[in-house]
């Protein structure tokens, strides 16, 4: 198996075809974020809806390549009913995952272990974490 069949399993290939929650309109969103990566072109906008630091809906355009896109297709379905504090643990170890060689994260984001053989493409890393970049935009516009 070469280091790009051990990235591109079907695993990671499923979660990009159907990207969770992409598309979806949140029709009274609190916040607004989006993010790209400068290294791909792939590009994200998040629109959430808070009850105080709880999302109760979120919907995502996602254009972006295939690790980007399994990446966002996890977090659009983990989110809803998490806090804003959950959420950024997340991001953290999914941080600490690819570039310390940290676990994976755990609970509702575990499918994000399908990315962990993609650490050694250090080029894509930020393709892999635009959904939890545009989530801290949309917190940080409302102060949070």
């Amino acid at each position: 198996m070469t280091a790009l069949d051990a990235v591109y399993q079907d695993r990671l290939l499923d979660l990009a075809a159907t990207i969770a929650r992409d598309g979806h309109v949140v029709p009274v969103p609190t916040a607004t974020g989006s993010a790209h990566s400068r290294a791909c072109g792939s590009r994200i906008k998040v629109q959430v809806a808070l009850d105080g630091e709880r999302i109760i809906d979120y919907g995502q355009q996602v254009d972006a390549c295939a690790l980007g896109s399994a990446a966002a297709s996890v977090v659009g379905a983990a989110v809803v009913g998490l806090s804003v504090a959950e959420v950024r643990r997340a991001a953290a170890e999914m941080e600490a995952m690819l570039t310390r060689g940290g676990p994976p994260p755990g609970g509702a984001f575990a499918d994000l272990a399908a990315l962990e053989p993609a650490r050694s493409f250090t080029n894509r890393h930020g393709s892999m974490q635009l959904a939890f970049r545009a989530l801290e935009k949309a917190f940080r516009s409302v102060g949070l």
